[in-house]
């Protein structure tokens, strides 16, 4: 059988797909979940829903990237085994540097026409087991980490340690960010700029029209996209 009919046959799509199924059973648990502790955060099942609607439409923005990953992989990999890596962790670039490596210690190229069913089973296994770190940590860690904050909080200020967890996702942020702008391409400081100035806009708009609030993040983003391409 061909290389391209293997990669994408039935079997394929069965395979990666009880993959996927696997991810949407964790995401309805997961939902379930929350919708059950709501209650206990002082939350109307109103405002879960609120929160579902700005979640989706600010995924709106960081979905484009993976797309254009998503094509490069099917070309390469199938669509069945794209579809299956980009909805079980989602780190589109991470899968892509992955896929490529495992190529390389094969000797060959991703995107070549050397790249046979063998490398391909090398690529699927960098994947996997690049994947695996991040399951077994979120496996061993998260289950220990609302103990560890609930000691924190009442053995500590429990505001600081709200400051705490605020200042942790700040500067996750803000390191991600500056190791883009430290790059020195125009693009990444004009998507920047434009994304920040186009977040305060939205903010100040959003005192007379709070709706808009579920959308800032996504349009924010969509303007610094925008922004960057029209640098090219």
């Amino acid at each position: 059988m061909d290389f391209k009919a293997i990669i994408n046959s039935p079997a394929m799509w069965l395979a990666c797909g009880m993959m996927v199924m696997v991810v949407i059973g964790q995401s309805i648990v997961f939902l379930r979940a929350a919708f059950k502790a709501a209650p206990e955060m002082g939350l109307s099942r109103q405002d879960c829903f609120t929160a579902m609607r700005a979640a989706a439409y600010t995924a709106f923005g960081p979905a484009l990237g993976p797309v254009v990953i998503l094509i490069v992989l099917m070309d390469t990999l199938g669509a069945p085994t794209a579809w299956m890596r980009l909805l079980d962790i989602g780190a589109a670039h991470t899968e892509l540097v992955s896929s490529t490596l495992g190529a390389q210690v094969y000797g060959v190229d991703l995107r070549s026409a050397a790249f046979d069913l063998t490398a391909f089973s090398y690529s699927s296994w960098a994947m996997a087991l690049n994947n695996m770190g991040w399951m077994i940590v979120t496996l061993l860690v998260t289950p220990k980490m609302e103990g560890a904050i609930s000691t924190l909080t009442k053995k500590t200020n429990p505001r600081l340690v709200a400051l705490l967890s605020a200042g942790a996702g700040l500067g996750l942020f803000s390191y991600l960010l500056s190791n883009q702008l430290v790059s020195g391409k125009p693009g990444n400081v004009t998507a920047a700029v434009a994304a920040a100035v186009a977040f305060l806009l939205l903010g100040f708009c959003s005192k007379k029209f709070p709706r808009l609030r579920e959308f800032s993040l996504g349009i924010a983003m969509m303007a610094g996209i925008f922004a960057a391409q029209a640098m090219l």
